[in-house]
C-alpha cells in the first residue's frame, strides 16, 4: 500500500478530514497524515491503544464474514469527532478522523457519508470511482 499517497487523496477529499492513519491489523502504526493546525483529542499513546482495540473488532467481524460479507467500514460517533475504519487490502486498516460538526464549504457537500464514500472509492484502486 502506499500510504502517503493514499492518505492524500483521503486528506484531500474533504476538509473536514482531521486526520488519517494507517495501520497493521494488530493496530500497529505505520503512517499518519494531519491537517495542517490540527489538535490531537487524545496522545499518542492514547490513539495506539485506541486503534488496537479497533482492529480487535475487526478480526472479529472477520470471523463472521463467510456468513455476512465482508466488512466495508465502521463509524465511531462522538461529541468532538467522528473516527470511520475501513480495512485495506488483507493487512491493513485506514482510520480517519473528522469534526463531528462537519463545516460546509460546499453546497453539495454531505458530510459523514461523503466521506465513507470516497474513501471506499479510493480504497478500491478502481480509478473510475475516483
Amino acid at each position: 500500500m502506499q500510504y502517503d499517497a493514499t492518505m492524500k487523496r483521503i486528506m484531500d477529499s474533504d476538509s473536514n478530514i482531521r486526520n488519517c492513519i494507517v495501520a497493521d491489523t494488530e493496530g500497529e502504526i505505520k503512517a499518519v497524515m494531519h491537517r495542517d493546525g490540527i489538535r490531537n483529542y487524545l496522545s499518542d499513546e492514547e490513539t495506539s491503544e485506541s486503534l488496537k482495540r479497533a482492529a480487535t473488532s475487526w478480526k472479529a467481524r472477520k470471523q463472521l464474514s463467510p456468513k455476512i460479507g465482508q466488512g466495508q467500514y465502521a463509524v465511531a460517533a462522538f461529541e468532538k469527532l467522528t473516527r470511520m475504519t475501513f480495512p485495506a487490502g488483507e493487512n491493513h486498516l485506514v482510520f480517519v478522523s473528522m469534526a463531528s460538526n462537519p463545516v460546509r464549504e460546499d453546497y453539495n457537500q454531505g458530510g459523514r457519508e461523503d466521506v465513507v464514500e470516497h474513501v471506499l472509492n479510493i480504497l478500491s484502486g478502481d480509478p473510475t470511482k475516483n
